[in-house]
């Protein structure tokens, strides 16, 4: 009797855009494999938030967050959540993470700790996106790797145990990422336009994420179908899928401000706090200051008004100082990869609700990771496999850091890509100690 045997799994094959997914009993494990991985990180984020960050007060956006959705649920609308009386509507953030909380909030779960394990399921999902994502890239190795990282890495679960709207972030980007590979499987029109929903969606919830439209959907979709007719009308389709999420929104902002708000009004308060005499020099360059806000006279005046009025007094400020901006850009986008300043950069974020000891594992994970993923990005590169969208977010999150302040948090567009990429030498490395112990003696 002929004895069948089943296909060994594709792994980086050359020419391979991406890595068709086996049918077989190797499926079937991989399956069993994620889904112990997703049960170990729903394990990891109960037990933070439980023992870690019940201790933790909620600290800078994580209140206006909370208050938000505490309001919408209340039927007061979206309103400067924390000084309701003085300014009413409101544009301080966009919408989505807030709006989500307030769906929580008003099925019962209105308290701190009942939200907080909310945005840690939202991480249990980003891990099971993260690993599909890398069972695409790279197949079924990369993929457990991939998820496996992504269940334990503190940069994850420390932002959704501090309440904070990379939560969710980090969950529409994987899902944007998911898609993407699909696409570059088989492009369709439709994935392409489901991935400009997905950016849609992370825009309302940080607005640098619109920035994937010309980063990655552009160019893969130019690479994938060349420059033709068909692939302008998909980047089109895709592009305007992304804006018809996005309008109501800024509609909403143009009929309560009469003045064309583009998703969130806070670009004030942050350039004003980001250009400054404390934040252009000193111990604390690159950093951002609350005093530098309070500074501006913004007395008497509605949110558009002030907001207008902190990003002039900004940018009056990097117009004086001209000199100066490229450095200080420089040492912010530094503090965002941890490579300036670690432990002042880690005591600094602890004000935004996260565990200092656990801030330092992540810091210190992430600095052994990165070679990993490096080393990722040549293998893809080398094995002609697609990597771009993995890399692009890198480059969203550098411009991010170099226009804003530095802050390891706005590095989680970058980190369901960069725990893919590491994921793929450890994989490599595994299957080479396989075979090693395989060979007969």
């Amino acid at each position: 009797m002929t004895q069948t045997t089943e296909p060994a799994e594709p792994h980086l094959q050359p020419n391979a855009d991406v890595v068709p997914p086996v049918r077989s009993a190797a499926s079937r494990r991989f399956a069993i494999g994620l889904l112990a991985i997703v049960v170990v990180a729903a394990a990891v984020r109960i037990t933070y938030t439980v023992f870690v960050a019940d201790d933790l007060p909620l600290g800078g956006d994580a209140v206006s967050y909370h208050l938000q959705a505490a309001h919408l649920a209340a039927g007061n609308g979206y309103v400067r959540a924390q000084d309701f009386l003085v300014f009413g509507p409101s544009a301080e953030f966009p919408p989505l993470f807030p709006v989500v909380l307030s769906v929580v909030d008003r099925f019962g779960g209105d308290s701190i700790t009942t939200q907080r394990l909310f945005t840690g399921m939202l991480g249990v999902g980003t891990v099971l996106l993260v690993g599909l994502t890398g069972r695409r890239v790279g197949g079924s190795t990369v993929g457990l790797i991939a998820a496996g990282l992504a269940a334990i890495y503190p940069m994850l679960f420390g932002a959704e145990g501090a309440l904070m709207a990379e939560s969710l972030y980090a969950l529409l980007v994987s899902g944007f990422l998911l898609v993407v590979y699909l696409a570059l499987e088989r492009p369709t029109i439709v994935r392409w336009v489901v991935a400009g929903v997905l950016i849609g969606l992370a825009a309302l919830t940080r607005t640098e994420a619109i920035l994937l439209v010309p980063l990655v959907v552009v160019p893969e979709v130019l690479r994938r179908g060349g420059i033709t007719a068909r692939a302008w009308s998909t980047i089109g389709l895709s592009t305007v899928a992304a804006l018809v999420v996005v309008t109501p929104w800024i509609v909403r902002n143009a009929v309560v401000f009469d003045r064309f708000i583009p998703i969130s009004n806070n670009s004030g308060t942050l350039l004003a706090g980001a250009n400054c005499d404390g934040t252009y020099d000193g111990d604390d360059r690159g950093l951002w200051h609350f005093a530098c806000v309070t500074a501006v006279d913004t007395t008497g005046v509605d949110e558009a008004e002030m907001a207008d009025r902190l990003r002039e007094s900004g940018l009056d400020y990097a117009r004086d100082h001209l000199s100066e901006v490229p450095g200080v850009m420089t040492v912010r986008v530094l503090r965002t990869f941890g490579l300036y300043e670690p432990t002042q950069q880690i005591e600094w974020e602890e004000l935004e609700g996260r565990d200092a000891g656990w801030q330092t594992v992540g810091h210190r994970m992430f600095l052994v990771l990165l070679p990993f993923a490096v080393a990722g990005t040549v293998l893809l590169w080398r094995a002609r496999r697609p990597v771009w969208p993995l890399l692009a977010p890198v480059v969203a999150v550098v411009l991010t850091s170099a226009f804003s302040y530095g802050n390891q948090r706005f590095r989680i567009l970058a980190e369901p890509g960069m725990l893919i990429l590491a994921a793929v030498p450890l994989a490599a490395l595994m299957d080479r100690l396989r075979v090693g112990f395989d060979k007969p003696r």
